[in-house]
């Protein structure tokens, strides 16, 4: 009923008083049942069941701390309780309470991995005892066929009608939400580095894009777009079958995240600026370039589509799959290119949007919205017009705290709280929030080398252009310049004409302006 009291309808809105109210009035006698039950017992299915949905209520609410502790109470009576390691191997089709105790351990393998603590590694051991997955909600009548024959139009791929067996798409969720949690660790290091590159076959990038590809060819060719014919079907007919569609668009939104988020041109750019390398190979550009680019593409197209059918999605984890799209636009908007502006700054205003409409149900998605516009405003505070005839400030930095929150927000939804804290007086001073003290004085990373393209173009009788040479994204011990720190504080921060030099049609002059750099 917590959770529930979000959708009330006729509520005007989070910060309505009656509405937060009622929340509470369920929310808190909820919490002293299920810790009343777990003090003095029995457990039963249905208090792990609470804790899961107390837990998703309390995180909604920005209670993170609490929230936390609920999911991992959870997992523990799972584990202590048989639930994680049922070595009756129950079949999908064993009855409702074989398939209750399936939902309810794969629920806390879901709130932990969409939403678990960043700060420490949830590990979940898959052996012979792992219980099977959960039932999924049943495709339409007669779109399982209608895969099957597009699938079968497909006969070389390894997904087709022969290929793996189906493990229906909430399976498949779970499978993805471990790679997704994979990749937030790797983005919350904030460009720590390790000691081998991305493009090493052996580093945390290469090891999750590895993993990603992997479990592509587990995944029935059924479930991808195109066979799916999602544009294609009748609205009133999503709505009949809106868990399974529910289900199906956070899949797609899945994955196109995890390759959003992994090939983030800013994350990239931090994680590079320690290795002591000449150059970036020219590969590694066009691959992330390409990745970026698509997959944003990929997460507005689906975001259209769902708009166009009437398909209104509630799933709060959605609005941070376009949280991720739109710092990439929003960066990418600062081009000398026209086109290519107004295109990045209306699909970055479609990811604002969507994340605006679940704020109206989720207090900390509103949250996010406002971050992501906050965020906005300081970055066009910082830019500078490239018909200026003013020569770039270097003393104009971009405050990346906003940044990192809008990242890793998943996992982190603090709210102003009216009520006394979670954490008392012992434990609350140690607990601040995370900065670092790195500031990036480099230019990002370039744009790959394009045939055609209007700058770098060469004659057919010339050597194609060179890979672009990487700056040295450490400042000189030797030759300390404090006037480029951040004025009144230490937090990350980003030089502005660097945050701007992502720009498509920036790429030709890179070259003169790193070269000068490396042999001053």
């Amino acid at each position: 009923m917590a959770i529930a009291s979000r959708f009330e309808v006729t509520s005007t809105g989070i910060h309505d008083t009656a509405w937060i109210r009622k929340f509470e009035e369920f929310a808190v006698p909820g919490r002293e049942l299920i810790m009343r039950r777990i003090a003095c017992g029995p457990i039963e299915l249905s208090t792990i069941q609470a804790l899961c949905l107390i837990s998703m209520a309390d995180f909604n609410s920005g209670n993170t701390p609490q929230a936390s502790t609920y999911s991992t109470l959870a997992m523990d009576l799972a584990s202590s309780s048989g639930l994680s390691s049922d070595s009756r191997r129950l079949k999908p089709d064993s009855g409702h309470e074989a398939q209750e105790r399936l939902r309810c351990y794969w629920s806390i393998v879901l709130l932990k991995n969409l939403h678990g603590s960043h700060a420490s590694s949830v590990a979940f051991v898959h052996d012979e005892k792992t219980p099977g997955f959960p039932e999924s909600p049943r495709p339409p009548a007669g779109l399982s066929s209608l895969m099957t024959d597009a699938a079968l139009e497909q006969p070389e791929t390894t997904n087709s009608a022969c290929g793996p067996s189906d493990l229906g798409v909430v399976a498949y969720v779970i499978q993805l939400s471990e790679i997704w949690q994979k990749t937030a660790r790797y983005a919350h290091r904030r460009g720590k580095v390790s000691g081998l590159p991305p493009w090493s076959t052996q580093s945390g990038y290469a090891q999750i894009t590895a993993e990603l590809m992997d479990s592509e060819t587990r995944l029935p060719y059924k479930y991808r777009f195109r066979p799916a014919k999602f544009a294609e079907q009748d609205p009133a007919q999503l709505q009949e079958h809106h868990e399974f569609w529910a289900s199906w668009i956070l899949l797609q939104m899945l994955y196109h995240t995890v390759l959003c988020l992994l090939n983030h041109p800013l994350l990239l750019s931090l994680r590079l600026r320690n290795f002591r390398v000449t150059m970036v190979p020219e590969v590694f550009l066009q691959h992330t370039a390409d990745l970026t680019a698509t997959h944003t593409e990929w997460i507005v197209h689906l975001l259209d589509v769902c708009e166009r059918k009437a398909f209104v999605l509630y799933n709060p984890f959605l609005a941070h799959s376009a949280a991720i799209a739109a710092t990439i636009y929003l960066q990418q908007s600062y081009t000398e290119n026209s086109a290519v502006r107004s295109t990045k700054q209306e699909c970055f205003r479609k990811c604002v949007t969507f994340i605006k409409r679940l704020g109206l149900y989720w207090p900390y998605i509103e949250q996010l919205a406002l971050k992501i516009e906050q965020f906005e405003q300081v970055v066009s505070a910082s830019y500078r017009e490239p018909t200026s005839q003013q020569l770039p400030d270097s003393k104009v930095f971009i405050d990346l705290d906003l940044f990192w929150e809008i990242i890793e927000s998943p996992f982190v939804t603090e709210l102003p709280r009216t009520t006394k804290p979670y954490f008392g007086a012992s434990l609350a001073s140690h607990r601040q929030p995370i900065h670092s003290e790195e500031v990036l004085r480099s230019r990002l990373l370039p744009e790959p080398t394009r045939i055609g393209s209007d700058v770098n173009r060469t004659d057919d009788n010339t050597d194609p252009a060179p890979a672009m040479q990487l700056p040295t994204f450490a400042a000189d011990p030797s030759n300390p310049t404090p006037d480029l720190l951040p004025p009144e504080n230490r937090e990350a921060s980003i030089l502005a004409q660097n945050y701007f030099a992502l720009g498509e049609d920036l790429v030709g002059n890179l070259d003169e302006w790193w070269f000068s750099r490396q042999y001053a």
